[in-house]
C-alpha cells in the first residue's frame, strides 16, 4: 500500500477526488448497510485509501459544496464497479445520501407509525 498524505490539498474544481490508485486498483471499495432491527450504519471501507478518498468527497462538500447534498452510489460497468464522486461502492453497497446545509437544523427522524415531537 502506498504512503496516505498528511497533508490534503482541495481545490474548488475537486480535481484531486478519487485518486490514481483508487481509479486503477478494484480493491479500494466501501460498502455501505443499514440495519432494519437497530439503525445502524455500516460503512467498511476495504482499505484505508478508500477511506481517505471517502473522507476528501466529504471534506470537499463541506469546503466547496454549494447542493446541499452529495450522493455515494454502486455503478456497474462490465460487472465491475466504477468510481463515483472519487469512491468506488461494492456493488451490494446501500446508496449512501449526505445532506448539509447553512445553519439548517436538520428534521428529526421519525419511523413509520410514531408522530413528531412537540415543538
Amino acid at each position: 500500500m502506498s504512503e496516505l498524505p498528511s497533508t490534503v490539498v482541495l481545490t474548488p474544481e475537486g480535481d484531486e477526488l478519487g485518486s490514481a490508485e483508487v481509479q486503477q486498483d478494484r480493491k479500494h471499495v466501501v460498502h455501505a448497510e443499514a440495519d432494519a432491527v437497530s439503525h445502524d450504519i455500516r460503512l467498511r471501507f476495504a482499505t484505508r485509501r478508500a477511506l481517505f478518498d471517502f473522507a476528501k468527497s466529504l471534506l470537499h462538500a463541506a469546503v466547496f459544496g454549494k447542493s446541499g447534498s452529495i450522493e455515494f452510489h454502486p455503478l456497474m460497468s462490465d460487472g465491475q464497479p466504477q468510481v463515483v464522486n472519487g469512491v468506488r461502492m461494492a456493488e451490494q453497497s446501500a446508496r449512501l445520501l449526505v445532506s448539509y446545509g447553512e445553519g439548517v437544523v436538520p428534521r428529526p427522524f421519525i419511523r413509520r407509525g410514531e408522530s413528531p415531537p412537540a415543538s
